[in-house]
């Protein structure tokens, strides 16, 4: 426990400027908590009652605080008072902790520092008019209630200790309204939720056919399938449909946030205002929590859950259950990757194709890597280090048994094969990432699995490791740099990618495992942070290659203008090989079709031109020349004399 107290030296304190806390305890644990913001004398109503039901359904804290504005001894006596009756009225089994505070005249601005430092995660506040931009910066999760003002009379002077009964939350599937039906799917168990889709009536079936479609998306969405349910009825507006819905028996109304501006509701109306005035019910507003980062994923991830429905709730536990169960590390996988690697060794060497192929087919490899991207999107620790320790297992096996095998091909030039994965570009990031993607869709729907083949080719997992540990053995340490990062890439990308895909397709952590969500958002930070420094890595690679190719195209047609110029019109370059080019030394061989002979003066007068032409241009400085003459001799059939036979018995 730490106190915070107008004395006390916590660093909570010395930060918060716009409130102090005056008297109260609130524990050190990273739990799900929800902040309850009071005044003296104020009667509790819905809002106190549904803090109090959030945290003790998602087994988190509920913090009360009563804020007074003056420490005089009459304000401080009326808040002293407050805190005595909130801690009569909490509920059995709750965490509860009520602390007294000073509000210094910005009372937005001291919810938000208190927020902040407390790291709470969803913050109630009473606010009568309709302008959530006053809490606009609270960077949690944000609940305004409105009409839930009580009279002090003989009836209502005691705070109400019923239970919220019916929710009704009227959405049209935007992300403030999705958010809404999150934070209180946990109470579906004692209360009856209701999500609301109205289809102005003068648009007929079609509206009707989308709304169920929307209200059947987000249920998916969030996994409230059987949960929640849902609604679709028609209205001439919105506003009438949902008032007319809300005077029925429900005990809350709760909205999403809209984006509308003054003009907006001008022309549509104030659609919290409407329900209060017309429904007499306690409508609370929801606005997600809010950040430059997590509103840009919000937003991008409401889209992508518009265009790409999330599978079910079963189809994710199956997928889940198929995917974690691939990631063990047992005998089969170990056999399983020795085998594939000693298979891609022979056919790297060989310079296969074929073989190298089916050595990716054999490889179990994928398996850990998308459970990777699974693990990250869960934040589950435990899966994580499965996954990693997993996966590094069977890179350092794979390594260890292709550098046994390399022995064989030391003395050996590199292959086709085993020089392609050693100079990684950027198309191999995209190449990665599009493997990831489909094979994280592919894991998680049954009829997509016959995906999974072409997937383990496209992602070509094992060939690098082979490549590296040939490489090693021959003693070629630049190329068994570049097949290391290769697979680097594939592994990276492939998590990244698999990540994203599990996120819209409804993996994630609940809002309550307030631990799990911190581990999430700290390893995707990490596995973005890991592809950034690989895509630069890789980007700076595919420069010095396209600067290489450009310089290797210089050369050679240099080369080529020389020979035509030096030796003979007819004369034609047939093969080239840059040596060497270093220190502004550029060691080349030349093979040359010519269909006369040369003399030494005239090859040293054709090194001569070329070393001119790309001193001038900037590349090289001096030039070996080492030419193979293969001498041609040119026959023109329409200039040879014709021979015709006399004798027809003749052979």
């Amino acid at each position: 426990m730490k106190l915070l107290s107008a004395v006390s030296l916590d660093p909570v304190c010395a930060i918060l400027e716009a409130m102090r806390i005056l008297e109260g305890t609130i524990s050190e644990k990273l739990t799900w908590r929800v902040c309850v913001m009071l005044e003296p004398g104020m009667l509790l109503g819905k809002m106190w009652q549904l803090g109090s039901l959030l945290a003790k359904a998602n087994n988190g804290e509920l913090i009360s605080v009563v804020m007074v504005h003056d420490e005089s001894e009459t304000s401080l006596t009326a808040g002293r008072e407050m805190v005595a009756r909130l801690q009569e009225v909490l509920p059995d089994r709750l965490k509860s902790y009520t602390v007294l505070a000073l509000s210094h005249g910005d009372y937005e601005e001291g919810i938000e520092e208190f927020a902040r430092e407390v790291e709470v995660d969803m913050v109630l506040a009473r606010i009568e008019d309709a302008n959530l931009k006053r809490l606009n910066h609270v960077n949690c999760t944000v609940g305004v209630v409105r009409g839930d003002i009580q009279l002090p009379d003989e009836e209502t002077a005691v705070p109400d200790k019923e239970e919220i009964g019916r929710i009704l939350v009227p959405t049209v599937g935007g992300p403030n309204s999705i958010h809404a039906l999150q934070m209180l799917l946990p109470l579906n168990i004692k209360s009856e939720i209701t999500a609301l889709y109205v289809a102005p009536d003068y648009l007929g079936d079609n509206e009707e056919a989308l709304g169920r479609a929307r209200l059947r998306q987000t249920l998916q969405f969030i996994g409230a399938e059987g949960k929640i349910k849902p609604k679709l009825i028609t209205a001439p507006s919105a506003i009438e449909g949902i008032v007319e819905e809300a005077s029925h028996d429900y005990d809350l109304v709760v909205l999403g946030a809209s984006q509308e501006g003054p003009i907006d509701r001008a022309l549509f109306g104030d659609v919290p205002g409407a329900v209060v005035r017309e429904s007499k019910k306690a409508t609370l507003i929801i606005r997600s929590p809010k950040s430059r980062v997590s509103g840009a994923v919000l937003t991008l991830g409401w889209y992508l859950q518009r265009m790409f429905p999330p599978i079910r709730l079963n189809q994710r536990t199956e997928a889940y259950v198929r995917i974690r169960r691939g990631a063990r590390a047992d005998v089969g996988y170990y056999l399983l990757i020795a085998c594939s690697a000693i298979i891609a060794c022979f056919g790297l060497m060989l310079n296969s194709g074929a073989v190298v192929i089916g050595a990716m087919l054999v490889a179990p490899l994928m398996y850990p890597i998308v459970s990777t991207g699974l693990a990250i999107v869960q934040g589950d620790p435990r899966f994580i280090k499965l996954s990693l320790t997993s996966s590094l297992r069977g890179v350092f096996l794979a390594i260890g048994v292709s550098m046994i095998v390399g022995l064989l091909n030391i003395g050996e030039p590199l292959t086709s094969e085993l020089a392609a994965r050693t100079q990684p570009n950027l198309l191999d990031l995209g190449v990665a990432i599009f493997s990831g993607i489909a094979g994280a869709y592919a894991v998680c729907h049954s009829d997509a699995a016959g995906a999974l083949p072409g997937v383990a080719i496209a992602a070509a997992l094992v060939p690098p490791l082979g490549t590296a540990g040939i490489t090693f053995s021959m003693g070629l340490y630049p190329e068994s740099f570049g097949a290391l990062l290769l697979f680097t890439t594939n592994f990276v990308a492939m998590s990244v990618a698999t990540a994203s895909v599990f996120l819209v397709l409804g993996f994630r952590p609940t809002l309550t495992k307030k631990d799990r969500r911190a581990l999430q958002a700290r390893s995707v930070r990490v596995a973005v942070s890991l592809l950034l420094l690989v895509a630069g890595v890789l980007g700076y690679s595919t420069y010095r290659l396209a600067s290489e190719a450009s310089v290797e195209s210089r050369i050679r047609d240099v080369t080529n203008q020389a020979i035509l110029e030096y030796i003979h019109e007819d004369a034609e370059l047939v093969d080239y090989r840059v040596v060497d080019l270093r220190g502004g030394v550029l060691q080349l061989q030349a093979t040359v079709h010519s269909p006369n002979d040369l003399q030494s003066a005239t090859v040293l007068e054709l090194q001569d031109g070329i070393e001119a032409e790309l001193a001038r241009v900037g590349i090289v400085n001096r030039v070996s020349l080492k030419l193979t003459l293969i001498e041609v001799k040119i026959l023109e059939p329409e200039a040879a004399t014709p021979v015709f036979k006399t004798d027809l018995s003749e052979p």
